[in-house]
């Protein structure tokens, strides 16, 4: 009788930690399903349902395995150390995600320094779900703690539990392999959406974690890591961007814009979190008049790769292609170089070439990046109060008191032809009382007509409109309005709102990571026609659709972007992920679209892995 209770006790205590590891699992297989387009990835097949279930239950059993390996005080160290770690994993992950857009990587941790100041966004988006099942997994380990201390300890029973564990994870990950099947054709559409190529190639994020699980994927996703830096094969990668030329390849041709802006200063204002629901008479009249008085391209998205969204863009802007995941962030490889970059090719064609923004240059390394994609300087108004160049009492991250700068804006606008790149601040998260940049600037609107939170943001933008208003009045006085073009582009949708489904509403779109990311971009010139574009776009085909507007020659074979006003442009926007969205006048079928989207997205990694244009 003894001996059945001591059995029954050390069953329990079994059952309740696979329990505590299974529903952090179960829940995240849920959550990811929500992700992803199931029709889309053909996952509805019970193959693909069956996969991150098994894939769960091997890793489960060998923790427990390895748990039960210890005596009775270890056991419950090694016990309480591994649910703790797989439950911060667990928030974590949704956390990021919810933020992101994708999964976490193992590259993602090296810009975790640079997110770590807005992690109180993150906690206001909490899955109030998500914390149940942690709570729930984290009050089951207390329970076996307990149970544990009052149960007579048995090694061999002991023994018997370790072998079946390890045993019973051992045929799971057999079945695994089975139920993987086999790989498709490389580089075909089927590469994205076949469960053995999205095992081994593990580059989508959601798709890989939909099909292994919590613990597969971050385990393998550590696996991987190493292994592409050990394996890297730099000759090979070069032939592969070769191949992609030679399928895709383009030649230039003039067109209706060839050369529209030849000659003129061009200034970028990248705008930090302007989405498009706000732009109106209230908020921002300037950008408005701008859209609509301007070349206002309605159907213009910033999709998101690797590291922040803001570096992302800002990337994509200067190189036209994409951040990628590896061992170092974009902006600290230091190894690649952009011959082909906005800057490189118009300090060519004799443009001075300088940037501008707010924050530290140590931000996203700014000060050095910008210099190896081409700037002659990055001038940072925080380093620059701190040398006493500008003055200390003023707060600069307000768009505004850095655009009424005159320090700055001689720095700006140069003599001979120009290129200013301006990366504005004030529209930042988080949208409270506590903003850096709210508390210093006017409050235009009542609080009666918005939320709280509303209120913030739309102050904010309005701030960041205010700039623009000085801007323009600024180039008027100094005569040089008439010979200047604004590339008015922001660089993400507002993602620091703590209410998607509200922004969603208000852009009038679902909400999902593709339809919310359609953002402003607007070319702007006094006595420009104005005129709306409808045709897709995203941020790496503004780089070509420049250069073509200035008449610079270029290769297009060099950006991952299209002109958008070329014969070239296929008017549709790829992702991270391998899905897109195609226009109603593109005449691509969806495997060819699939396709080109998975060649593209490994040209994009490869040209930055090989130093393909340094060589």
């Amino acid at each position: 009788m003894i001996m059945d209770k001591r059995i029954t006790k050390r069953f329990l205590i079994n059952v309740l930690m696979f329990c505590s590891f299974f529903i952090l699992a179960v829940y995240m297989h849920l959550f990811t399903h929500s992700l992803l387009d199931l029709k889309a990835y053909h996952f509805e097949n019970m193959r693909y349902n069956a996969l991150w279930f098994c894939f769960s239950i091997s890793w489960i059993c060998l923790f427990l395995g390895v748990i039960n390996l210890f005596s009775k005080k270890a056991k419950m160290i090694a016990y309480t150390v591994l649910q703790f770690f797989w439950t911060c994993l667990f928030i974590a992950q949704i956390c990021y995600v919810q933020q992101m857009g994708k999964f976490m990587v193992v590259s993602d941790l090296f810009v975790a320094g640079e997110g770590l100041q807005y992690i109180k966004v993150v906690f206001l988006q909490l899955n109030i779900t998500m914390v149940l099942t942690a709570l729930i997994a984290l009050g089951m380990m207390i329970s076996v703690i307990l149970l544990e201390k009052r149960r007579v300890e048995e090694s061999t029973n002991s023994k018997k539990n370790v072998v079946f564990f390890f045993a019973f994870c051992l045929c799971m990950r057999l079945f695994c392999m089975f139920l993987l099947g086999a790989p498709s054709e490389e580089n075909t559409w089927k590469e994205n959406y076949t469960a053995k190529n999205i095992y081994m190639n593990f580059t989508n994020p959601n798709t890989s974690m939909y099909i292994t699980g919590l613990y597969e994927y971050n385990i393998r996703s550590v696996y991987k890591y190493f292994h592409n830096l050990v394996t890297l094969d730099k000759t090979k990668l070069k032939k592969e961007i070769d191949e992609y030329n030679n399928i895709y390849g383009m030649n230039t041709s003039e067109n209706d814009y060839t050369g529209l802006f030849k000659g003129k200063n061009v200034i970028y204002v990248m705008m930090e979190s302007i989405d498009s629901w706000i732009i109106d008479d209230e908020t921002m009249p300037t950008l408005k008049y701008l859209s609509e008085t301007g070349m206002n391209f309605t159907n213009r998205y910033s999709p998101f790769f690797n590291g922040g969204q803001t570096i992302n863009s800002e990337f994509a802007l200067n190189a036209g292609m994409y951040a990628i995941s590896n061992k170092e962030t974009i902006y600290d490889i230091d190894d690649v170089l952009y011959p082909y970059s906005l800057a490189n090719m118009l300090k060519k064609n004799g443009y001075e070439v300088n940037s501008f923004h707010a924050n530290s240059g140590n931000f996203y390394n700014r000060s050095q990046f910008h210099k190896r994609l081409g700037y002659t300087h990055h001038y940072s108004a925080y380093d620059m109060q701190k040398a006493g160049i500008l003055d200390e009492r003023k707060n600069y991250y307000a768009d505004s008191v850095f655009l009424e700068e005159d320090i700055l804006t001689n720095l700006m606008f140069q003599n001979t032809p120009f290129l200013a790149f301006y990366t504005t601040y004030s529209a930042h998260l988080e949208y409270t009382a506590s903003n850096k940049v709210y508390k210093t600037i006017k409050h235009p609107f009542t609080s009666d007509k918005y939320t709280e939170e509303e209120l913030i943001y739309r102050t904010l933008a309005h701030d960041t409109d205010e700039a623009l208003r000085i801007l323009i009045k600024t180039l008027e006085e100094k005569s040089l309005l008439d010979n200047t073009i604004l590339v008015l582009v922001s660089d993400h949708y507002v993602y620091g709102y703590s209410d998607s489904d509200y922004v969603a509403a208000k852009k009038n779109v679902f909400n999902d990571r593709k339809e919310l990311q359609n953002t402003p971009f607007i070319l702007w010139g006094k006595n420009l026609k104005p005129k709306t574009f409808d045709m897709i776009a995203d941020t790496a085909d503004i780089l070509p659709t420049v250069l073509n507007l200035l008449g610079i020659e270029y290769n297009p074979n060099y950006y991952m972007g299209t002109d958008i006003f070329s014969e070239n442009h296929d008017d549709f926007v790829w992702f991270s992920d391998g899905s897109y969205i195609k226009s109603k006048a593109c005449t691509l079928s969806d495997e060819a679209i699939l396709t080109k989207s998975n060649y593209s997205i490994k040209k994009n990694k490869d040209i930055l892995l090989t130093n393909y244009y340094g060589k």
